[in-house]
């Protein structure tokens, strides 16, 4: 027993030492001493300017902090335009204990303010994003893993893609990332606002959280067995296998749909379009099925989808290959045509079926319908062939 009370004497004496100068170092050491040389390093690294504007702060406690203030990655040499990175103040954790007694680096969770992430092409159509992880990979140690990280929060984010058709923005940006292991699974929670061209000036709220999830990159494999995805009003939620074997993608999963009004999600979306008169007709849409995807081949199966007071059941695919095509077997319940027309016009015209824009797809299939109305007609077993 004394044996065992001087052993966690010393411990604790050891413990007391290493804490204390954790405490000693962070308050004699000024880290904005090592500003050049922190800069000079990351430039290293990812092969792009960084300048830190900011303060940088030492903590001790709980973690050995760094707290780093505004600062800004350019872009690529010969590249003008709009800083790739800036960020209001950072934040990044580091586990004492592992530091001192093993020299192995253990992140905590890394906390980024008020980020602006810029990405845009010049002329010649090269972005400034581009070959940044491949100066990062080739400038570090190849043998050397990655550190365990705590998990990434990025907060109050914004993230601008600048393309010929216009440009995208993702702003009010929030984004939670687990802590990540290699080999473990992670989770991850994402919400921001969606503006681009011909989207309403106000944007479109999207959020998406998945759990559990599992990738790597050599060879690619991602594993992600919940998920769910909210755009507007509608909500989808489904699991995902996908692996990249040399060179030929495989994917499979399950995915589910749920629209409250197709009509309301026509306008949050800002689309214009002639809709039915009918003000009952684009109410609630519900769909799930399987998927799977093999050699650029997709296929889904069993698919269930329900619309007002029609349900279709059945499966569709499309084959892989420059002239990929739509074969589909579907069945329908019921459908009323007619509350699916659009206000009638002074000089109405008859109606037609979308014949060229199934052309235009390569569709062919077959389409049953129990009980059909259109006008004042009733029909029965509809059998509708597109070839």
């Amino acid at each position: 027993m004394k044996a065992l009370r001087w052993s966690l004497g010393i411990l604790a004496a050891l413990l007391l030492l290493i804490v204390l100068a954790a405490f000693i170092a962070t308050r004699l050491i000024n880290p904005n001493d090592y500003r050049g040389e922190a800069e000079r390093l990351v430039s290293r690294y990812t092969g792009r300017p960084f300048v830190i504007e900011g303060h940088l702060r030492l903590g001790w406690y709980p973690w050995l902090t760094l707290g780093i203030g505004a600062a800004r990655l350019g872009n690529p040499s010969g590249m003008r335009g709009p800083d790739l990175l800036e960020w209001r103040s950072a934040r990044v954790p580091v586990r004492l204990l592992p530091l001192l007694l093993h020299r192995r680096i253990e992140l905590g969770t890394i906390r980024v303010n008020g980020a602006d992430i810029h990405l845009w092409r010049n002329a010649q159509g090269v972005g400034n994003w581009q070959h940044l992880l491949v100066s990062s990979a080739a400038s570090g140690p190849a043998a050397s893993p990655a550190p365990p990280i705590g998990g990434l929060i990025l907060e109050d984010a914004t993230l601008e893609f600048a393309a010929a058709s216009g440009t995208v923005r993702l702003r009010r940006w929030q984004l939670h990332v687990g802590a990540l292991h290699p080999g473990r699974p992670f989770s991850l929670r994402t919400r921001f606002i969606l503006q681009a061209p011909k989207l309403p000036p106000a944007g479109v709220p999207i959020r998406f959280d998945a759990k559990d999830l599992r990738a790597q990159t050599t060879p690619l494999d991602l594993a992600a067995p919940h998920w769910t995805l909210t755009v507007a009003s509608a909500a989808l939620s489904g699991a995902l296998q996908f692996a990249d074997a040399g060179g030929r993608p495989r994917a499979a999963g399950a995915i589910a749909l749920t629209v409250p009004s197709v009509r309301g999600l026509i306008g949050q979306w800002g689309l214009k379009m002639r809709l039915p008169k009918d003000p009952a007709a684009l109410g609630a849409l519900s769909l799930s099925g399987r998927w799977r995807l093999r050699g650029g081949a997709l296929r889904i199966a069993p698919l269930t989808a329900r619309l007002d007071a029609t349900t279709l059941t059945g499966w569709a695919q499309r084959s892989g290959g420059a002239a990929a095509g739509w074969t589909f077997d579907l069945h329908a319940n019921r459908i009323n045509f007619g509350n699916y027309l659009p206000p009638a016009r002074k000089h109405p015209k008859p109606l037609k079926l979308p014949l060229a824009m199934l052309r235009a797809l390569r569709a062919q299939g077959t389409l049953t319908v129990n009980r059909a109305t259109y006008g004042g007609t009733a029909m029965r077993d509809v059998r509708l062939q597109v070839q």
